[in-house]
Parts: structure tokens; sequence; C-alpha cells
């Protein structure tokens, strides 16, 4: 019913508007854009994609008429037959605009196969073939759904090093879903060999949160929760050494406030060994940036700012007294006189 249904709409569209059906692939193409199988990335993203392919419908559905179907076309309309829940002849057209050489036919038809969508059974070894079809053909998503295969030995052999470089490849592509996948294993390799773990430096929060805010500028707020969860030590993220390592990465990279956070870290004993040097050291080099006000410097804690401690105060007007900068008493009171001479520091 349905199929005769979306045939007679096109038959009505193509008898109504004069363009050949090749003018017709043209319009469907241009507004419903080339075919893809990548997961949307938001739900606002899955509407906007399925109010494209409304307002592409009637000239994909005229150039899917003939004898000579615009395999794209094919694409679009199963896609819409799919989310309306005709799969059985959704199956059928993405069969046919595979045949036509749609890679990300291929793949949809493998995630059929694959989960069992609308009582397709599940047939696990023709979901590798499409996937495998469609991966050769340079098909994004699929690459990313196989990597989870070699990850689950699902179809194929278990193989951590395939799934790493299919998700990387497919990651740096821009695909969000691998993004957020290569993420999690850089935070957290449990689900690699320990040796593969260890040779790969893993874990890796620099590069988890690399990954993270690769995605979360494409508008995922998945990512984006991550990684303010990461850098306020909460939740799956309370471990200090990730923040540590996180600090000390933005910190090489000239961040003024992760050198100053660090400096605070260390003149507290907060997460690394309490060393008053190394505490002034890192808000030397945090108001030497420029980029943070010295009446800022070190942090709070349970909504209060702590006195200095004596040694790191010490560290702090010596240092500044060496560049000639500070002429007053090294008596450990940073008062005026010593963030007056912090802020020539910041001017320079």
């Amino acid at each position: 019913m349905a199929t005769q249904l979306w045939r007679a709409t096109a038959l009505a569209v193509a008898m109504a508007v004069p363009a050949q059906a090749e003018t017709a692939a043209q319009m469907c193409t241009e507004i419903a854009g080339k075919p893809q199988a990548e997961a949307p990335i938001s739900r606002a993203a899955y509407d906007v994609y399925f109010s494209t392919l409304a307002r592409a419908r009637p000239y994909c559905e005229a150039a899917a008429l003939g004898a000579s179907p615009n395999p794209e076309a094919l694409f679009h309309l199963a896609v819409m037959m799919q989310r309306e829940g005709v799969h059985a002849h959704a199956t059928q057209v993405f069969e046919l605009a595979a045949a036509g050489g749609v890679a990300a036919a291929h793949t949809k038809l493998a995630d059929y196969y694959n989960f069992g969508i609308g009582g397709t059974p599940e047939n696990i070894a023709r979901a590798v073939e499409e996937y495998t079809k469609a991966a050769e053909a340079g098909d994004i998503a699929s690459k990313s759904s196989m990597a989870i295969m070699y990850r689950l030995g699902r179809g194929v052999p278990r193989d951590s090093r395939k799934m790493l470089a299919l998700l990387q490849e497919t990651a740096d592509a821009g695909y969000h879903v691998s993004q957020l996948r290569l993420a999690e294993l850089y935070l957290s390799p449990r689900a690699l060999p320990p040796a593969l773990a260890r040779q790969l430096a893993l874990p890796n929060p620099v590069e988890a949160v690399r990954y993270y805010q690769m995605a979360a500028d494409q508008g995922s707020t998945e990512a984006q929760a991550k990684i303010a969860q990461i850098y306020e030590g909460a939740g799956e993220f309370a471990d200090p050494t990730i923040k540590l390592r996180l600090l000390e990465h933005a910190a090489k990279g000239g961040d003024g406030q992760a050198l100053n956070t660090l400096g605070f870290m260390h003149e507290r004993g907060d997460g690394v060994a309490y060393n008053p040097q190394e505490a002034a050291k890192y808000y030397i080099a945090a108001v030497e940036t420029g980029g943070l006000d010295v009446t800022k410097l070190r942090g709070r804690v349970n909504g209060y700012t702590p006195y200095w401690d004596r040694q790191t105060a010490l560290e702090f007007q010596r240092i500044l007294q060496e560049r000639g900068l500070y002429m007053g008493a090294l008596d450990a009171q940073v008062g005026f006189g010593t963030l007056a001479a912090a802020r020539k520091l910041a001017q320079k």
C-alpha cells in the first residue's frame, strides 16, 4: 500500500512538472544532499535531516520512476520508508540503490541484518558482507560500525588493532560517533588488551579531550558534558592524575589559568607533592603570559581564598626581586608592593 502511494504521488509529480527525470534527480540531490548513513549528531539535527528529505521527496520520487531510476533518489526514498516503518519495502529499495553504486545503501542494509531492524532476520555474515562493501567504497559510517564488530568479535575475529585503526580513521574524518568511542578508549582502555594499552601509553586524557572537543564543536551535547566532567574531576573522572595531565598539557601550551592552577596544587600539595619552589615558578609563569589578572592568582578552597603558604610567598617575592621588579622586604606578605611588581612582570 505504501509503495503504491509513493509511486502514485511520483507519477503525479512527473506529469505536473515538465522537467525530465534527470532534472528531478538533480533537484533531489541538491535538496537532500549526497546519500550518507551517518547518525545525526543530535535530535535537532535528526529533525532537520528528515525535514529536508520531506522537501526533496517529490523530486526524488519523480527521479525514481522509469526504466533507469536514479540510485541516489532511491536511497533517500528508502530512508524515508525506513522512518515510516515500511521496512520490507525499504530494504528492497536499499538493495536497488546499492546495486546502483550507493555505498551508504550497503551500510543501511548491513544495519538491518546486524540489528534485526523491523523484524528483519538477523544475519551477521550478511551484515559484515554489506559493511565491507560499503567500507571498500569509502563509507565512513560502515567503517565505524566495523570497528565495533572487531571490538566484539561479531562476525569477524576480535582485533583491537583493526578496531583502533578504523576508529582513528573515521574520527579524524569528522565522524562524531567514532570521536566519542575513541575518546572513551583513550580515557578507559579496559576494552583493550593490557599489553596494547601499555604500548599506546593509555589512558591518555589529553587525546581523549581532543576527540571529545571535536565532537563537541559539531554540537554533541554528550561530548560537551564529558569535557566538563573531566575538567571538574566529577563522576567517572574523579581521578586527580587525569586532571593533572590535562593541566600540564595546557600549561605547556602557555595557558595562564592552567599554570596558575598547577601552582596552587603545588602550594597546597593537592594531587602533587608540596613544593613551594615549583608553586612560585608556576605563579610567575602564569603572570608572564599576560592573560591572568594578578589579583586572581592561586585559587579557592570551600569558597574562600586561603592565606599564602609562607615558603611559597617567599619564593614568589624572591623571583620578583631577582628580576629587579620587587624592592621590598622578603617578608612573605603578598600585598600591594608584591602585586605591583607582579603587574610589571605581566606588562613586559
